[in-house]
């Protein structure tokens, strides 16, 4: 996927450029091309709920060690936003392979969910470019490459391709719903180590985050068929949590086995970090759902953010029993293992995410950290120049 690329614009409103974290309001059997989806609300970034370096269990680690950690990921903040702000995809803008193979194909779309149903996701990427390329109105087929991307922990390119889905479908439910996890994601993630700095420096941002993901979860309830009398009939200039909160208690009330209604539930408690609440949440949406792997991968990012580092390993090794090769998870569980201070074992489980998909920007940056907490200097050049081979070989799993 090297070379020249393609852009086709789409800004993004100010203040929702930030990471996705889990486009995963699609359903996995769908696309599959099976009549029923498996939900896919998973996501954030690596972060699909990356939001997970949130709250480091305190005591875990020494003061000297936490305060490496402080420092290399507020390093870590700072070469991000520049990276952000100079990147065409976070400002909504698609950026298209110009090598793609399966431009001319007859049924990208047919092709593109069968790659992604045998794992080979960078491959069903290009097909569903080539999808949109021959038909950029067929907001299914973006909504489709903005999963594939999510999974493949390429957030910058999900939320672009979400953004290009709403475009073209404003109503679409399950675009609505994945762009307010996303919001929602980036809320929690400015928060990471809890640094006083770096959470005032991105006030503003998280404010406006915030704001953007109750409105995308608003739009969502407006428009279902079957809440939608719930809302007032007038979109308010200013939306409240406590307002949308309430209204889709209702809904759960009205409908409580319908399983997006218990995420959306989970998703506002972790807006206002009643993470018991929210781990409850999608407790219930995983007993309507066992098998949604991406459920398992926010169960286990919402425990994290309530300190629950232990817990939230057990959650995503169910999504990888589900799913072996979903990058996210296997990212997030190398973000709970450097939580512990057990930095170690975090580098393992990067490695092998990025073994998946070495274009995991986020990864290569979570593992420098770690190899820098663990004392691993010397594996730092591999890092950089981004030796898979050479990190696989020090760090097996």
């Amino acid at each position: 996927m090297s070379g020249a690329v393609r852009k086709v614009g789409f800004r993004l409103p100010r203040g929702e450029d930030k990471w996705v974290n889990e486009f995963t309001s699609a359903r996995e059997k769908e696309l599959l091309g099976d009549d029923k989806w498996v939900d896919e609300f998973s996501k954030l970034n690596v972060q699909d709920w990356v939001g997970e370096f949130e709250h480091q269990t305190e005591g875990a680690v020494g003061e000297d060690i936490m305060d490496s950690w402080a420092s290399a990921y507020d390093e870590y903040l700072n070469e991000q936003s520049v990276a952000k702000h100079n990147s065409d995809s976070s400002k909504g803008v698609y950026v298209f392979s110009d090598m793609n193979p399966y431009v001319g194909h007859p049924d990208p779309l047919k092709e593109g969910q069968e790659l992604f149903r045998k794992g080979l996701l960078s491959e069903s990427v290009l097909a569903l470019e080539a999808e949109v390329l021959k038909n950029p109105g067929n907001a299914e087929g973006w909504r489709l490459l903005g999963i594939a991307h999510a999974e493949n922990d390429d957030d910058q390119q999900a939320i672009a391709s979400m953004m290009r889905a709403q475009e073209v479908d404003p109503t679409n439910l399950e675009v609505l719903l994945a762009l307010g996890v996303s919001h929602t994601n980036g809320k929690s993630n400015a928060n990471l180590l809890a640094l006083p700095l770096t959470l005032f420096y991105h006030q503003n941002l998280l404010e406006l985050e915030q704001s953007a993901a109750l409105k995308y979860l608003y739009q969502w309830l407006r428009n279902h068929p079957k809440y939608g009398t719930l809302s007032p009939e007038e979109l308010p200039d200013s939306l409240y949590y406590a307002d949308i909160a309430r209204i889709f208690n209702e809904a759960a009330q009205i409908s409580p086995e319908d399983a997006d209604v218990h995420i959306v539930l989970g998703v506002l408690y972790n807006l206002s970090r009643e993470y018991d609440k929210a781990i409850d949440s999608f407790k219930t949406a995983i007993k309507l759902k066992p098998h949604d792997y991406s459920l398992w991968n926010k169960l286990g990012a919402t425990q994290a953010n309530s300190v629950q580092s232990a817990e939230a390993i057990d959650a995503y090794q169910q999504a990888l029993d589900l799913k072996p090769n979903y990058v996210r998870a296997w990212a997030n569980m190398g973000i709970s293992y450097a939580n512990q201070g057990m930095y170690e074992e975090s580098i393992r489980y990067y490695v092998r995410a990025l073994a998946m998909n070495p274009k995991a920007d986020n990864a290569w940056q979570y593992l420098r950290i770690s190899l820098s907490c663990a004392s691993r200097n010397d594996m730092l050049e591999a890092c950089d120049s981004r030796n898979i081979d050479v990190l696989q070989k020090e760090f097996p799993l």
